[in-house]
């Protein structure tokens, strides 16, 4: 299962690739997609911890 650090809430769109064992690619594709969401902080994407247990629990299909 994930293995987030303990203090890190937001994770970039590599780092969340390695948690979730994904590519890069795939990872800016959910996020397009609405699948995966993120913020953004000026020009970079941030997911949180949260979206990434969820993802990686529920797959794909977003919480209602």
């Amino acid at each position: 299962m994930l293995q987030p650090d303990a203090d890190r809430k937001l994770y970039s769109p590599n780092s969340a690739a390695r948690a979730l064992d994904v590519s890069r690619s795939k990872i800016y594709d959910l996020m397009k997609s609405g699948a995966l969401g993120y913020i953004q902080i000026g020009s970079d994407r941030r997911i949180p911890i949260e979206e990434i247990e969820r993802l990686a629990k529920h797959g794909t299909a977003k919480a209602a």
